[in-house]
């Protein structure tokens, strides 16, 4: 599976370990040793401070120029390390000043960073997958069990893998002589003014889309018609010939989505649209879920594994033409929008104001006020640590979890999912003690919305990292994500969420920052498009979904049970939307646990000595 691993040590004595099987070695200094496997050259940049006392390496969507790595190279030998970060794209950066190195992700997760250590040396890699491999460490089942019952749990610094850490999102592996590895936060961008805001999206969203669109070669795009996908498009469209696809199923077709991408494309002449209509290609959601070992790994568990029919048929026309890489609205919902926030700004001192968002919320949910406006005062009292620890006690004390979310969730931390009636009593003894253990650690001063926000953000960073992998081993395609590029996450999330996310309006920012650049229909729009299809899909395939959940590793492990699983597919694929959400991750992880090449071998082999290469 593609990634990039590497290893620091400051005892170039010791032994040469392992190295990625079949990686090619980026750089060996004595102290960092890394490694990228399944890149091409052009996925690689370097430079070297002036003086020579720094040096900076990027490895994936790497769009600076040579003068801008070198400028971050030249910051970081000014003890500006984290400017690293901040360059165009979406790459793993590594940073070596003096005798210090830094290995960071992207602040929206669509490269992570994991770590795990032995003797002297630190072992560090963007796929968990990996390192589980080399150390032995079997999957946090626990850990998997929140992500299927609960929400608004914290990941914390721990990976998808018993020992094997995980660097928070917009955050660095530290490693110096004499100090243990250490894990510090990158500076946080000010808040700034919604204007402000919109004036440095509109150069810094066309620049992202731009150096992509004219890194060579053809290239395609989403065109679904919302504005998201129709704004990476047209801006696009505006450096090069572009092939846009949209996708149409029976519950799709005479939405508004398929009439604005029409619009669109009769529009921009240098777009060419292509329809492409599932009715006709016969693909549904959770189809090739018959056979799991044909479905390519994901280094974590991918709910697009439920859209294998429905991309292999989107992304046909992409691979027809040779598209070079394909260009998606993914994450647009994250910065553009926001999940409610009457609760954070209640907390910000605007009392009066959050409470007239909370009647707004409820007004619009078609709820009553009362509850949600309880919920706000309680946050203002309130804590994540004694949310948490409220969690694992009724997770514990096992009362009856909604069905449906409540509009007073909106200002809470965290729930359980109406999936919790899943699990047995061992499961909710071990979950209970994992959600009390994020209690100790969760910060006393985040907000629900502001979690939310977070959370939701890492989740749809990571999953178009597995659309990527998928994307990539199933049809050679790159997939690239603009707005989850970091300057991009930067800019919008300075904002706060209730100026991002107005009554009676959708996307402000995008309009105000995209206009006269992007459709001005699309951006005028206050409707999106439900997706019901999934319906059909589980229904086609029910069969296979029970084969696979029949064999359920959580099951098997006595955390949940697996009739009432079953029942609860049964009664979904007949249109009760309860367990959906549940159901899709709970596939997408009994996927990934079946999948997953354990053996070191699969992963990691013999590597030569430093006196054999030199």
């Amino acid at each position: 599976m593609r990634h990039v691993a590497g290893t620091i040590t400051h005892t170039p004595s010791l032994p040469v370990g392992p190295r990625p099987r079949g990686g090619h070695e980026i750089h060996d200094d004595g102290t960092v040793r890394a490694w990228a496997v399944g890149h091409h050259p052009d996925e690689l940049a370097r430079a070297v401070s002036r003086d020579g006392t720094a040096e900076v390496i990027l490895v994936g969507a790497c769009l600076p120029t040579a003068g801008e790595v070198r400028a971050a190279a030249d910051a970081a030998a000014a003890g500006s390390w984290h400017s690293t970060g901040r360059l165009p794209g979406s790459y793993l950066g590594i940073v070596r000043a003096g005798r210090t190195a830094w290995i960071m992700g992207t602040r929206a997760a669509t490269v992570p960073v994991h770590w795990t250590t032995s003797e002297s040396t630190v072992t560090w890699s963007t796929s968990a997958s990996a390192l589980a491999a080399l150390t032995g460490r079997a999957p946090d089942v626990v850990r998997l069990l929140a992500e299927v019952t609960t929400w608004g749990v914290e990941p914390g610094a721990d990976g998808w893998f018993e020992g094997v850490h995980r660097v928070p999102p917009g955050s660095a592996l530290v490693c110096a002589p004499g100090r243990p590895p250490t894990v510090q936060r990158l500076p946080v961008p000010a808040g700034r003014p919604f204007a402000d805001a919109a004036g440095a999206l509109r150069h810094e969203l066309p620049d992202a889309v731009g150096r992509r669109a004219l890194a060579g070669g053809p290239v395609s795009s989403d065109l679904s018609g919302g504005v998201d996908s129709s704004s990476i498009a047209c801006l696009a469209a505006a450096h090069t010939d572009l092939t846009a696809i949209t996708y149409i199923d029976a519950a799709m077709a005479g939405q508004d989505d398929a009439r604005y991408a029409a619009e669109i494309a009769a529009a921009l002449p240098a777009l060419t649209r292509l329809l492409v209509d599932g009715r006709r290609t016969g693909s549904r959601h959770f189809d090739e879920l018959t056979d799991p070992g044909s479905v390519p790994f994901t280094d974590a568990p991918a709910l697009s594994v439920g859209m294998l029919g429905i991309l292999g048929a989107q992304l046909a026309p992409a691979v027809s033409v040779g598209s070079t890489g394909h260009l998606t609205g993914w994450g647009g919902d994250s910065v553009l929008d926001a999940p409610p926030s009457p609760a954070d700004r209640f907390r910000s001192g605007a009392r009066a104001a959050a409470l007239r968002d909370a009647h707004r919320f409820a007004r619009d949910r078609r709820s009553a006020a009362h509850p949600v406006l309880r919920a706000v005062l309680a946050a203002g009292r309130g804590s994540h640590p004694k949310a948490l620890s409220g969690l694992a006690a009724a997770v514990l004390d096992h009362p009856a979890p909604r069905m449906l979310p409540d509009a007073a969730d909106a200002a809470r931390w965290c729930g359980q999912l109406g999936a919790a009636r899943w699990l047995t009593p061992g499961g909710r003894t071990a979950l209970a003690g994992f959600i009390g253990a994020r209690a100790q650690s969760a910060d006393p001063s985040m907000g629900p919305g502001a979690l939310r926000e977070r959370l939701a953000l890492e989740a749809t960073g990571a999953e178009h990292a597995n659309l990527d992998t998928l994307s990539r081993a199933r049809w050679g395609l790159p997939v690239h994500a603009p707005f989850l590029d970091t300057r991009v996450v930067d800019i919008c999330l300075a904002v706060p969420a209730w100026e991002r996310r107005r009554p009676g309006d959708f996307k402000p920012l995008a309009r105000a920052a995209l206009t006269g650049l992007v459709h001005n229909r699309v951006l005028a729009r206050r409707t999106k498009t439900a997706f019901t299809g999934v319906y059909d899909g589980l229904r086609s395939n029910a069969p296979a979904l029970r084969a696979l959940l029949t064999g359920s590793v959580l099951a098997e492990s006595g955390l949940i049970d697996l009739t009432a699983v079953l029942a609860s597919l049964d009664r979904t694929a007949n249109g009760s939307p309860a367990d959906l959400g549940s159901l899709h991750t709970l596939i997408a992880v009994e996927l990934w646990l079946a999948n997953r090449p354990a053996s070191p071998g699969a992963w990691w082999e013999p590597a030569a000595s430093r006196e054999a290469l030199r």
